[in-house]
C-alpha cells in the first residue's frame, strides 16, 4: 500500500528490504539448531510440583463412591484406636528380649552389624560387640513381635546369613536371609 504522500507503508519497505538482500549459503547445521531451540522443554520437577500444587482442581464424587471410603476410614481408625487400647492394655506392641550370635573365633572381622526388616536395614542401628572369651560377636536387643527377616553385615561390605538360624528365606536379589519369629511372651534365643 502507499499511502497519499506515495510513500510505501512499513510492510512494503521490509518487503523490499528482505528482496534486496545478497543470496547467502546456510550454514550446516541451522536448521537442526532451529529445531532444536523450537522443541518443546519440559518443565524442572520443582516447576512441575509448583504447578500441581497451585494449579485448581475440580475434584466430583458421587455417594456410592464415597460411602465405602468412608467406612473403610473409620474401619481403620477403629481397629488403630483398639490396638492402642485393646488387649495389651497399652500403646506399645509386646517386644521379646532377643539375642544374636556369630562367631568369629579368630576375630577376623573388625565390625559387625545386624541388619534387617526390624530396622529397615540400617547397620547403624544394631552394632554388634565383640566378646573375646568366647570368641562371638553379640548384640542384644528388643523386637517386636512377628517375624522379622535379618542378616549380619561384616565390615560394612560382606552379608552373612545366620549359620544357627533354623529358617531362612530367599531374598528375590540372590541372597539368603536368616529369619527370627518373636511371639511377645518370652525371650526368644538364636
Amino acid at each position: 500500500m502507499i499511502d497519499e504522500n506515495n510513500t510505501p507503508s512499513l510492510d512494503q519497505r521490509i518487503m523490499e528490504g528482505v528482496r534486496s538482500m545478497p543470496d547467502q549459503a546456510v550454514p550446516d547445521g541451522f536448521a537442526a539448531r532451529v529445531m532444536a531451540d523450537l522443541a518443546p522443554k519440559r518443565p524442572s520437577f520443582r516447576t512441575r510440583l509448583r504447578l500441581w500444587l497451585t494449579e485448581p482442581r475440580s475434584v466430583t464424587f458421587t455417594p456410592a463412591r464415597v460411602i465405602p471410603a468412608v467406612a473403610l476410614a473409620l474401619a481403620i481408625l477403629f481397629v488403630g484406636l483398639w490396638s492402642v487400647d485393646g488387649p495389651t492394655g497399652g500403646g506399645a506392641a509386646p517386644s521379646s528380649s532377643v539375642r544374636f550370635v556369630l562367631n568369629d573365633a579368630g576375630h577376623e572381622a573388625r565390625t559387625v552389624a545386624v541388619i534387617g526388616s526390624f530396622n529397615d536395614w540400617q547397620p547403624s542401628a544394631s552394632a554388634m560387640r565383640y566378646d573375646s572369651a568366647t570368641g562371638t560377636w553379640v548384640l542384644e536387643t528388643r523386637l517386636p513381635q512377628g517375624d522379622h527377616e535379618y542378616v549380619f553385615l561384616v565390615d560394612g561390605q560382606r552379608v552373612v546369613p545366620d549359620p544357627h538360624a533354623p529358617i531362612t528365606r530367599d531374598d528375590g536379589f540372590g541372597n539368603t536371609n536368616s529369619i527370627v519369629f518373636v511371639d511377645g511372651s518370652h525371650e526368644q534365643m538364636l
